[in-house]
């Protein structure tokens, strides 16, 4: 970084249509994955959380919004060969990787994973999860990866390939 540079980008709006630019009522719970909005961002909730007598807002969530418009933030393509010969093992990565990441962000979630013509499509919420999975992929198989943004930062596609 250079001096005077910033990192990220410092008011204005997001080109992210799912940037949440407001702060919900406190509690608020997604009523399709039961995520609860509490201090400023969306967590899982344990029962000791919460307070009987506390009215509840009822709001989807970002990432079930993105599920609902079937639009990802990541594009993760698997091909070659070898994913042939691995298929269950690189998929294991995959769901290893959502739920580890999950764990401390949970609008972070695979959408969907598709497969067709040997290859493998996996789709998420967030542009860090289809990093994260293709890196973890290259590490443990070797092999392949690119990753293209868009121009807009609104999608990234991640490519793994390994022939033999």
């Amino acid at each position: 970084m250079t001096e005077g540079e910033k990192r990220g980008r410092i008011g204005g709006k997001s080109a992210n249509p799912y940037h949440e630019d407001r702060k919900y009522h406190e509690p608020t719970v997604c009523p399709r994955c039961h995520l609860v909005y509490r201090n400023g961002r969306w967590q899982n909730e344990t029962t000791r959380d919460r307070q009987a007598d506390q009215p509840v807002n009822r709001s989807p969530c970002p990432a079930c919004r993105r599920e609902t418009d079937q639009l990802p933030a990541g594009l993760l393509f698997l091909a070659g060969a070898y994913l042939s010969q691995h298929r269950e093992e690189i998929r294991s990565i995959a769901k290893n990787q959502a739920a580890s990441a999950a764990s401390h962000r949970p609008l972070q979630r695979i959408m969907w994973i598709d497969e067709k013509d040997g290859a493998i499509e996996i789709a998420t919420t967030s542009s860090h999860l289809a990093l994260r999975i293709g890196k973890a992929i290259e590490s443990a198989c070797k092999g392949s990866l690119t990753i293209k943004h868009a121009d807009d930062a609104a999608l990234v596609r991640v490519y793994w390939q390994r022939d033999r």
